[in-house]
């Protein structure tokens, strides 16, 4: 026995091991590609809102990535056949009748539609090079991800929501701005400073989003001091963009869990939904994954909504808390929600959008109209790429609700005899 002991000794004064990522979650990093689109689009403009089009599909060409393979011997899921041209419409710019085939191309711009019914894909088109394979930028369509994230992270233990932000991240312990911030009004979204312009392109130019931010790097951007002593806007805005609160929010999450963001992303929300595609996420030019660098397929996009929908009366194991759940499915009530574009009673919460009218059904909303769609009662998901040309008008939320509603009522299951 006394012999053990040494071997038992070395094996205690032993480092701890790092944390071993879940099988399927390994990333490959991949370097930025020429930064350079054809003769006009460059890192100058490849994010204008004409180009995205285009870019949003080719995101590293332009900055670097971390990239999950697809899954090897996944026999791909078989075209859905049911066609969505000519299911009738009503246009909300004038009133008139139409089909969903003008609104999604006229009105919305949007190059991929998927439709889920019970976890199936029942309808999708595609248009201007999207494919039901291949993986595009959601932008700050990904911020109710992460925020997703963090209520797993409250469930698990690994962030405390009356915490502030500077517990979570030693770099900000003496930041007396975000001692004050606490991690569950992070989550709620309904708060972003008074960024000016300049700052926001300083911003993105650390994060490498815009040419000329060498190799900052966008964590050592969001440490500078006295950068968070700003003013707080009153109110939550519902058509605000990304802004540095969306990394603030993604240091916190990958600090707390230990692991880099797109690995507890993997773990926690992509392994469940079975991704049938690859999987990007964009980086700063230190490797850092930045919150709006999510890049998925049509397909694996809408896959996520379905985790939401089954997350609800599931007797299966699931790691999305069911609280999150019904705050986003609970009655207005006596609130006054109220979303110009959506129907009355339209609300935020944590980032997506509680929508009023017929119950239980929630959306996340892109800038210029990506979007995820969620009829928990009717188990429906839609899930939308899109280009609209300008960001987060009513006139894109009215299209929106038209869209779903028309295909609500164009696609809905035959009844049993």
């Amino acid at each position: 026995m006394s012999r053990r002991w040494p071997v038992v000794l070395f094996l205690l004064l032993l480092p701890p091991a790092a944390p071993a990522a879940a099988p399927g979650c390994q990333f490959d990093k991949l370097p930025a590609g020429e930064r350079k689109l054809g003769p006009w689009i460059d890192q100058r403009n490849w994010l204008d809102i004409e180009n995205q089009r285009l870019t949003l599909q080719s995101a590293t060409t332009f900055m670097p990535a971390w990239r999950l393979a697809p899954a090897t011997g996944r026999p791909a899921a078989a075209r859905a056949a049911r066609p969505l041209e000519e299911l009738p419409a009503v246009d909300p710019l004038d009133g008139q009748a139409r089909s969903l085939g003008f609104l999604l191309d006229s009105r919305l711009a949007a190059d991929g539609i998927v439709v889920l019914r019970n976890g199936r894909v029942i309808a999708e088109r595609y248009r201007n090079g999207l494919a039901d394979d291949r993986p595009r930028l959601l932008l700050d369509a990904t911020r109710p991800l992460l925020n997703l994230l963090g209520a797993i992270g409250v469930s698990q233990g690994k962030l405390a929501a009356d915490k502030s932000v500077s517990r979570h991240i030693p770099a900000f312990a003496a930041s007396a701005s975000l001692r004050k911030l606490s991690i569950q009004r992070l989550l709620d979204a309904n708060e972003r400073r008074a960024w000016p312009p300049e700052e926001l392109a300083a911003w993105r130019r650390a994060a490498g989003w815009r040419e000329g931010g060498g190799d900052e790097g966008i964590r050592n951007w969001l440490a500078q001091p006295n950068l968070w002593d700003k003013p707080l806007p009153g109110g939550p805005d519902a058509g605000a963009t990304a802004t540095p609160e969306d990394d603030l929010l993604a240091w916190a999450l990958a600090e707390s869990n230990d692991r880099p963001l797109a690995r507890l992303f993997c773990e926690q929300l992509l392994l469940p939904a079975r991704p049938e595609h690859e999987v990007l996420w964009l980086s700063d030019p230190q490797g850092v994954e930045l919150a709006n660098g999510l890049a998925l397929s049509p397909r694996d996009f809408a896959r996520l909504g379905q985790l939401l929908v089954e997350a609800r009366g599931s007797r299966k194991r699931t790691r999305i808390p069911a609280w999150f759940v019904e705050t986003l499915l609970a009655s207005s009530g006596l609130r006054t929600g109220d979303i110009k574009g959506l129907a009355k009673g339209s609300e935020l919460r944590y980032g997506f959008v509680h929508l009023g009218g017929a119950p239980n059904r929630v959306a996340l909303v892109g800038t210029h109209g990506t979007s995820l769609y969620l009829d928990f009662d009717q188990r429906l998901v839609i899930a939308s790429f899109a280009s609209y040309p300008q960001a987060h008008t009513p006139a894109m939320l009215a299209v929106l609700e038209q869209v779903w509603l028309s295909i609500d009522r164009g696609l809905k299951p035959a009844r049993a005899r």
